[in-house]
């Protein structure tokens, strides 16, 4: 089983102004098979969601509350 979490991904749910880092459905999909395939338990797709998750894991609780 893999856990997939994905970040925003170019589709109708993810439409709207001011986003940020939205990528291909072709790019999302590539990169969750690959995921997929060689077994991994955890994929960020894309790849970069990974530096933003690290960074909210280590925020401070009550900082994040706030946010």
């Amino acid at each position: 089983m893999t856990d997939i979490r994905p970040g925003l991904v170019d589709t109708e749910m993810a439409k709207g102004e001011g986003l940020f880092w939205v990528m291909p459905v072709e790019k999302a999909v590539r990169q969750i098979y690959k995921a997929i395939i060689s077994k991994k338990k955890v994929a960020y797709v894309t790849k970069r969601w990974r530096l933003i998750a690290t960074i909210l894991k280590r925020i401070p609780r009550p900082i994040y509350d706030k946010m």
